[in-house]
Parts: C-alpha cells; sequence; structure tokens
C-alpha cells in the first residue's frame, strides 16, 4: 500500500494503554400527569355512617398504592424500550438474572479459546505465545469460521481452537486485516461436539445504559468467563497507534463498556440481553488509576471485514498514492524550502508522489499540504486514513484541497486499489 508516511504502518497488538470515551442516548418518557384543581362546593351533610368511610378509604389506600407500585416499575432503571430493526417492532425490556443466564447459555457454546503457538527459526522448540478468544459466526457442514483479533493469531505459526466442551483443533487463518484488528479462521469441529454459530445482532440500536455481558478467555486460563455490564458509549472513535511508532494511525470506532475486559478476551463476544452478538472485544484503557473502561468492535463494523477477509483473504482498499508526514513534524529547513509558514500546523505534507497514481494524476507534488478531502478536514495522518478507508472506496472520485506555497488549491482524483 502507498498511503502513507515515511514508513509503513503494519498494526499489532492492539491493548493500548491510553484511549477515550461515553455517550449517552437513553430517553425515559415522561409519565407524571397533571390535573387541574377543582372548585369544592362544601355543605353541612349529616353525619355519615363511619363504616363505609372506613372500607371506601382503605380500599382508595390499596389502589393508589398499586398504581405508585406500577408506576415505579414502569421507570425503572432496568426497563427500557429497546427497538429491534430485525424485527422493526418496538418492545419494553426487563433484564431479570433469568434474561442475563438465558443469554450466556445461548451464547457460550459460540465462544472459543484460541492459543498462538510460535516456533523458533533454529530448532523444532516452540511455545504458547499468546492466548486470547475467538467467536463461531457461521457453521457449514463440518466448518466452523471463526472471528477473534488481530493482535491474538499475529505471526502464530500454529492456531488451536479449545471448544466449549475443552475438545482442541487446529484452525487455519484465512485473512487478517491489522487496521481493524480482526482476522478469520477456519476450523474442522470435532466429532460429537455442541458448537454452533452465535446469533448476530445490531450494534446500530445499542443504547447508552443497556445490560451487555463479555464472554472469552481471560489470562489464557478461565475459559467461557463471563462478565456483566452496561453500554456506557456508542459510536466511539478512538485513535489507535497500531505499530508503537508514538504516532496514531487509525481512528477506531468501537463500543465502550465497563463489561470487565481482561488480557485473553480480546476476540471474543460482546452480547446483548438477547444473547445476540453486539461487538468484538478487543482492547481497555490498562492504567491503574482507570477502571471499568473496555471497547469492543461494533459488529456492524466488523461484518464487511469479515466477509472480505472469509472470501478474499485480505480487505481492499482506496489508494490515492503518496507518502506522507505531518506538518507539525516537518523540519525548518524543508519548511523554507516549499514555502510553509512556520505557524502551519496542521495537514499533511506530501514527501512522495507514487508514479502513475491518482495523486499524480490529480496534478499532487512533493511539497503540497493536504488540508482536506472531501467533507473531513485533514489535521493529521489519522485524518487522512480515515478519509481513504472509512469515507470512501475503490472508483470513488474525491476532491482534495491542499496548499502550495501557501496559496490554496482544489483538485479531485479517482481512487484506486491499494496494492
Amino acid at each position: 500500500m502507498n498511503e502513507e508516511r515515511h514508513h509503513e504502518y503494519e498494526p499489532q497488538d492492539v491493548e493500548p494503554e491510553v484511549h477515550e470515551s461515553t455517550e449517552e442516548k437513553s430517553t425515559y418518557p415522561s409519565r407524571s400527569e397533571w390535573r387541574p384543581k377543582q372548585e369544592e362546593h362544601v355543605r353541612h351533610k349529616p353525619r355519615p355512617n363511619i363504616k363505609p368511610l372506613l372500607l371506601g378509604g382503605v380500599g382508595g389506600f390499596l389502589g393508589a398504592a398499586l398504581f405508585f407500585v406500577i408506576v415505579m416499575l414502569w421507570d425503572s432503571p432496568t426497563s427500557r424500550f429497546v427497538t429491534n430493526e430485525l424485527t422493526r417492532t418496538e418492545q419494553a425490556v426487563t433484564v431479570t438474572e433469568s434474561d442475563v443466564t438465558t443469554a450466556v447459555l445461548g451464547a457460550k457454546t459460540s465462544v472459543v479459546s484460541i492459543t498462538n503457538i510460535q516456533r523458533a527459526f533454529t530448532s523444532d522448540s516452540q511455545w504458547e505465545a499468546g492466548a486470547g478468544s475467538g467467536v463461531i459466526y457461521k457453521v457449514e457442514g463440518n466448518t466452523a469460521y471463526i472471528v477473534t483479533n488481530f493482535h491474538v493469531i499475529e505471526e502464530a505459526d500454529e492456531v488451536n481452537i479449545a471448544f466449549s466442551d475443552g475438545q482442541i483443533a487446529s484452525a487455519t487463518i484465512l485473512g487478517e486485516d491489522p487496521l481493524n484488528d480482526l482476522a478469520v479462521a477456519e476450523v474442522e469441529l470435532p466429532k460429537n461436539i455442541e458448537a454452533k454459530p452465535i446469533v448476530l445482532g445490531d450494534s446500530t440500536v445499542l443504547q447508552a445504559g443497556e445490560t451487555v455481558m463479555a464472554i472469552g478467555n481471560p489470562l489464557g486460563v478461565f475459559s467461557n468467563s463471563v462478565t456483566r455490564g452496561i453500554v456506557s458509549g456508542v459510536e466511539r472513535t478512538v485513535p489507535v497507534d497500531t505499530n508503537s511508532d508514538g504516532l496514531m494511525d487509525y481512528n477506531a470506532e468501537v463500543i465502550q463498556t465497563d463489561a470487565a475486559i481482561n488480557p485473553g478476551n480480546s476476540g471474543g463476544a460482546l452480547i446483548n440481553i438477547r444473547g445476540e452478538l453486539v461487538g468484538i472485544n478487543s482492547m481497555k484503557i490498562a492504567e491503574a488509576s482507570v477502571e471499568g473502561v473496555g471497547f469492543s468492535i461494533p459488529v456492524n463494523v466488523a461484518l464487511p471485514v469479515i466477509d472480505m477477509l472469509e472470501r478474499d483473504g485480505k480487505v481492499t482498499r482506496a489508494q490515492l498514492g503518496v507518502t506522507i508526514q505531518e506538518v507539525i513534524a516537518v523540519p525548518g529547513n524543508v519548511r523554507e524550502e516549499y514555502g510553509i509558514s512556520f505557524d502551519q500546523e496542521d495537514g499533511v505534507f506530501v514527501e512522495e508522489v507514487t508514479p502513475g497514481s491518482p495523486a499524480e494524476e490529480a496534478g499532487l507534488r512533493v511539497g503540497d499540504i493536504i488540508t482536506q478531502i472531501g467533507d473531513r478536514e485533514i489535521k493529521r495522518y489519522v485524518d487522512l486514513r480515515d478519509a481513504l478507508y472509512r469515507d470512501a472506496t475503490v472508483g470513488d472520485t474525491i476532491t482534495i484541497e491542499y496548499l502550495r506555497r501557501g496559496e490554496a488549491r482544489e483538485t479531485e482524483a479517482t481512487l484506486t486499489e491499494a496494492t
């Protein structure tokens, strides 16, 4: 791939030390009622029989109490409206312990433990380089297809799958995508095994406060462990450094949850109260001062990537054909050479244009500063990646705004497939 900067970025284990999060969108309709005060006409009446009044008073009290209980239950934090886009119906959901255990029982046989086996170059010795989790998303005949994180199987010479009943089988990696931290494997199912594909949910209808559970293999020891929490935020964008060079390479779109996600949980399932897969657990903030901030790749983001990895073994992305550097890092002598103001900090500096690329055909040159692509402002390298990999696809014609020796210019480029 040519996009990019001086050195090529190959994402690796994304267990970041720092990230961010939270957006709540949960609305509860007010059920308070307003009733105008009515005029009362007072008259002197004969003293009434007290028994009917006592009975009426008790009945009124019980009725009021019943009404109060109904209202309190209706507005309880464990009740909410969830829109199921698959059925196009709206239903009230009350979360109970029974619901949680039922959801977990339905999903846990679809979650597997994964061991990354690596071998030495100079000997026949091998070792377990890491452990994680995976999710069976499809079964065809005797073959199961599993999605996991790229960093779980990275550089593996052999990948072993342990099913929920303890049986172990060797898997074949079909495709890897370091940028989205996803990988797909296939495995032949052992005989008499209870393994089924997980039910796929819809991550676009998740709401902050909704109950979710994480299932995985924490620490590579406690297989099929379950942690419970809530959705802390949806549609998060978390910058990640995929090659540990200190620069953010990509804005990962994630679900934030406070369900515990520990080392070994990576690649496991985040399920909703119906036992449906809504996310692939991927990373957390690992700082002593931080608690309950974990992240999952939304299933709706993961599915197109999974499909390409299973079918093609790779993810097809668009390329512009430039090698770039963030303007903020451009040294003073280069700024003087290309007429870049020392006050200019935002944008990406074009260091090289690939011959015959969309960038060359669009008229871009070394020394240009790209400041906007389409509707996305380009301030840092990660913004360029988002513009090409998230906003655009191969064959799209994009509008590029750039500076050449301080002069604002605009051009168009038709993107080709990255090689």
